[in-house]
């Protein structure tokens, strides 16, 4: 029987430890701390990192993408280059701009956009960096 084909959603989420702080040198640390808050100091998170893939099912295998496949794309940026880091020091992108979820969603996304193999999409990046706040790129 033929099946009708199916696009599906597949969440793929890892968990790494890194640290940061935000801070900006032109500003005074009065500025900084009615900025930034207490995340002046240097601190980390325990952050969630969900990667929203997008596409058709494949039809022999009834998957969007193995998961294991998905590990080997992701993992080399997401724990090679982000876990256990200081992102203020470790990854170059964030000498430039803050060390935010914002940022760091955006990162992620930029770096693994194009990774995926045709037909699967990566729709968006959502990193949690507490259980009651998380960024998002691209913003639906």
């Amino acid at each position: 029987m033929k099946m009708p084909s199916v696009n599906v959603n597949l969440v793929c989420a890892y968990s790494i430890c890194s640290g940061h702080r935000l801070y900006r040198d032109d500003w005074s640390a009065e500025k900084n701390q009615t900025a930034f808050g207490k995340c002046t100091n240097d601190h980390g998170h325990q952050y969630t990192i969900e990667l929203h893939l997008t596409g058709p099912l494949d039809e022999d295998t009834g998957m969007l993408i193995n998961g294991f496949a998905v590990d080997e794309i992701v993992k080399p940026l997401i724990f090679g280059q982000l876990d256990h880091k200081f992102l203020n020091h470790d990854v170059a992108f964030f000498k430039a701009v803050q060390p935010t979820a914002e940022w760091l969603a955006y990162y992620i996304f930029r770096e693994l956009q194009a990774a995926f193999p045709t037909p699967v999409q990566l729709k968006s990046v959502r990193v949690r960096e507490t259980a009651e706040l998380y960024a998002e790129y691209p913003a639906a």
